[in-house]
């Protein structure tokens, strides 16, 4: 197995783990509170902030794991009227722009998460350094800008069309096979 295969198995599975096990612990804390509140009247003062952890965690290593896949919302009409060639460039394109986009937002989202840490900002009910919550900002970003840096990297090898390392286009199935 390559050294990219190994990598990209790795951030598969880490991504997988912390989407699923995210949503697991909102759904859990969501049931567990709605249950205090409606037979014992007491709602759990830290069931908030949990969920609005897990959100951040599923949203942000989630868009890694969704450019992984192939699924992120595409306008299409533009590649549709063009040819093989055409839609290979316009992916290119499009990939190499987004993965520029990720790594510009990940530096502006570390110096926010930097800034965090250097007021010493808590949560309000958990008193947890929230830093450490929003760390996983910059973190998705840089997992999604490198997502298409594969992407953009397998559509230059390739001569097909590919909407990211491992999903070609037109194809719903995963071929987790990158030829680095």
């Amino acid at each position: 197995m390559s050294f990219f295969n190994m990598l990209d198995s790795l951030c598969e599975r880490f991504e997988k783990f912390v989407v699923s096990w995210s949503i697991i612990i909102m759904a859990l804390v969501a049931i567990i509170n709605v249950i205090g509140r409606n037979l014992f009247q007491h709602s759990l003062t830290w069931a908030e902030e949990v969920t609005q952890f897990t959100i951040v965690w599923v949203t942000f290593v989630g868009t890694s794991y969704a450019a992984r896949i192939g699924a992120h919302i595409r306008m299409s009409a533009l590649s549709d009227v063009l040819g093989p060639r055409g839609r290979k460039i316009l992916m290119i394109i499009i990939s190499a722009g987004t993965a520029v986009l990720m790594f510009y937002l990940s530096w502006y989202a570390y110096l926010y998460v930097a800034k965090l840490a250097e007021i010493k900002k808590q949560t309000l009910g958990l008193h947890i350094p929230l830093y450490l919550i929003m760390l996983w900002v910059p973190v998705g970003f840089v997992m999604t800008g490198i997502q298409y840096v594969l992407a953009v990297i397998k559509n230059l090898k390739s001569e097909d069309v590919y909407l990211s390392a491992s999903v070609l286009e037109g194809h719903a199935e995963d071929e987790q096979s990158f030829d680095f």
